[in-house]
């Protein structure tokens, strides 16, 4: 297919351009440009260039894949060939403008962007840098801060706000072709030439103020060393000190770094398995415009304010009159707190409450929720599902299993993680409103995962499930929880099992471990801290104590001296010599208790890709997303060495817990496991 397309419009030349969603130029497109920019316009009669993109708008802006190896230097010398034209270079910007799109737009000399037009640098999600310049024109434009918010972010900047801080001209109403060859028009009958962004200099008017702005950046962002975020400070604090040219080599040479380090390959791999979430049918023949939740408790209430502000009808029922007034004030609160952060204006709040209604029983709708306890309405139809409170829920009630089509969603997020819903699809559940309940889930903002065996529940129950027991193994062979949780969120981890469970509260986790109790193997390693915790009143960080104290002014908690004692008590009682555990060994057990559980999980079934695991341990356990996940790393590692680690601790340790399954040999001749 031809990506570039030019029309003269007299003197003026119109390139079209045809990309990707994200305006972000593929290889063919770079190329084709490349051409233009280097060989046609320089030998051509043309005095102003109008270079557009096709562009669209997503409902989240999502990271590009990295370059092609190499290209780097291909769009650096790109971006500069396009700036260093001696004829004036508009640019229309319309959609989502981002990576090497957004490097091109930033060289060329002007900017005009139609309403919902959107410009980012997002690359640093992928831990890579674009590689174009945009860290030294940025920084020449917009100064130190603004710069940095931008590309350690990686969110967008919309179109009046790019105005209003000197990235974009002008915002167009209607017709953005005409609008940008009438200014490419208007500048050749004045005799203006090119405005380079690499002469700019606003940005450097103050520098004490742009030296003091590169040091409180890095202080609050605190970046990995050796990261994209680290990199890209280096590269903004070069630009006050480097000549030009310099700073794009600096740049490069960053960007080479960081696009091939073992964070990057990682990373990119969370993001194809985030976009390869099974897409098997048509959202738009099953449109899940209203949404009933039946059961009005916060969770559900905070679901249909998320639902509102997403364009859903929402329907929130409840048989109890107090809980369900309660329920809708929980929704009014959230509407008045967007509109005092600026987030809705008045028109907007009288939209959203307009597609807001209650009942004492959820009516028709495209999908009913339900709470695990809510009893189902005879009354409801389209796609029912059980809404599940909480961060982990191991298993679906049996009320849930008897409905054919029932597709339990799942929220599970700690509070620094980026969250995830898993969808358990029922027998009679078509493949459109599947891919209808993954489309609702984008639109809430969570990345959806789909499960292959419903019956067996939700993935981040077995896996938190794995991560507690090796937590408190670790317990009791001499860690405490402090160090446990603080070497976990060292390396990444959005927070400690054991923080953790005072966040969501013990009570759930203690009635399923007392539920299993009689069924439990007496060869077992079992900690019975919960149990001692619950004995004490310690039920979590609701009630003021759980595996911390939790004092007035210190959400956080702090080590608690009696949960100590209590632990040492547990040690005498088993006979366990207390030895010294490493920060290592807490990293590395942690690690193979979640990936023992995942072989186990695909054996089942219940995970249809080993990617998979990773999402919903990144986005419901918040294990460090920069790692890849933990079946990637195991990959990465060998799935031969793990199954060696595995067999010396189920000699040394606990055969019953660390014994690795057969199937794990079966993925070893295999190549490993297959993410079709």
């Amino acid at each position: 297919m031809e990506r570039l397309k030019l029309e003269h419009s007299g003197n003026v030349l119109v390139a079209r351009l045809e990309t990707p969603p994200g305006n972000a130029p593929d290889a063919q497109g770079r190329a084709a440009l490349s051409k233009l920019v280097s060989q046609t316009l320089p030998a051509s009669r043309v005095r102003a260039v109008v270079m557009l993109f096709s562009g669209t708008l997503t409902g989240k802006v999502v990271p590009p894949l990295p370059l092609d190896p190499a290209a780097e230097d291909g769009l650096c010398a790109l971006c500069s060939a396009l700036e260093m034209l001696e004829m004036p270079v508009i640019m229309g910007l319309r959609g989502d403008v981002i990576g090497a799109g957004a490097e091109l737009a930033l060289a060329a000399h002007f900017r005009l962007a139609e309403p919902d037009a959107r410009l980012g640098w997002p690359d640093v999600v992928r831990g890579g840098i674009a590689a174009g310049g945009g860290s030294q024109r940025l920084a020449r434009i917009l100064g130190a801060e603004q710069a940095l918010e931008l590309l350690l972010s990686g969110a967008p900047v919309e179109a009046p706000q790019a105005v209003e801080v000197g990235l974009v001209d002008g915002v167009v109403q209607g017709g953005l072709e005409g609008a940008a060859v009438s200014l490419a028009r208007r500048l050749m009958e004045a005799g203006a030439g090119p405005r380079r962004s690499r002469e700019r200099t606003e940005g450097f008017a103050d520098r004490a103020r742009f030296s003091s702005g590169v040091a409180q950046i890095r202080k609050r962002w605190n970046p990995p060393s050796n990261s994209a975020e680290a990199h890209l400070v280096e590269c903004v604090e070069a630009a006050l000190v480097l000549p030009f040219e310099a700073g794009l080599a600096f740049e490069l040479a960053a960007a080479k770094q960081v696009n091939r380090s073992d964070a990057a390959r990682a990373l990119e791999h969370v993001l194809k398995a985030e976009r390869a979430v099974p897409q098997t049918g048509d959202a738009a023949t099953c449109p899940l415009g209203s949404v009933a939740i039946h059961g009005a408790t916060p969770q559900a209430a905070d679901l249909g304010h998320a639902l509102l502000a997403a364009g859903h009808e929402v329907v929130l029922s409840d048989s109890d009159a107090g809980r369900l007034r309660a329920g809708l004030s929980r929704i009014g609160a959230q509407v008045a707190a967007a509109m005092s952060a600026g987030l809705l204006d008045a028109a907007g709040r009288a939209e959203q409450l307009a597609r807001l209604s209650s009942a004492c029983a959820p009516g028709p709708c495209d999908l009913v929720l339900y709470g695990s306890s809510a009893p189902r309405s005879e009354t409801a139809s389209g796609i029912v599902g059980f809404l599940r409170e909480g961060t982990v829920t191991p298993q679906l009630t049996n009320a849930a299993l008897e409905v054919g089509d029932a597709c339990a969603l799942f929220p599970a997020a700690p509070e620094n993680a980026s969250g995830i819903v898993e969808i358990l699809p029922g027998l009679q559940l078509s493949q459109a409103g599947l891919a209808a309940l993954v489309q609702l889930v984008r639109d809430l903002g969570r990345q959806p995962v789909v499960t292959g065996n419903r019956a067996a529940g939700a993935m981040s129950g077995r896996l938190a499930e794995a991560l507690l027991l090796a937590a408190e193994h670790l317990l009791e062979d001499g860690a405490t929880p402090r160090q446990i949780d603080s070497c976990l969120e060292a390396a990444g981890y959005a927070e400690g099992p054991f923080r953790m469970l005072d966040r969501a509260g013990l009570h759930s986790f203690l009635a399923r471990r007392q539920a299993a109790a009689a069924g439990r193997d007496p060869r077992d390693r079992h900690v019975p801290v919960l149990e001692r915790l619950a004995a004490a009143g310690r039920f979590g960080r609701a009630a003021g104590q759980g595996f911390y104290d939790y004092p007035k002014g210190i959400p956080e908690g702090v080590a608690s001296g009696e949960v100590d004692a209590l632990v040492r008590q547990l040690r005498a009682e088993a006979g366990v010599v207390v030895r010294e555990v490493s920060p290592e060994e807490i990293r590395r057990r942690c690690h193979l208790a979640l990936v023992l559980e995942g072989v186990r999980l695909l054996e089942a079934g219940w995970a249809r890709r080993a990617a998979d695991i990773d999402l919903v341990a990144i986005g419901g356990l918040g294990y460090p997303r920069r790692s890849g996940g933990p079946m990637y790393e195991a990959g990465r590692q060998g799935l031969a060495t793990l199954r060696d680690r595995l067999e010396l601790l189920a000699k040394t340790e606990d055969a019953r817990f660390w014994t690795p399954p057969a199937y794990l040999d079966r993925l070893i001749a295999a190549g490993g496991p297959s993410d079709a």
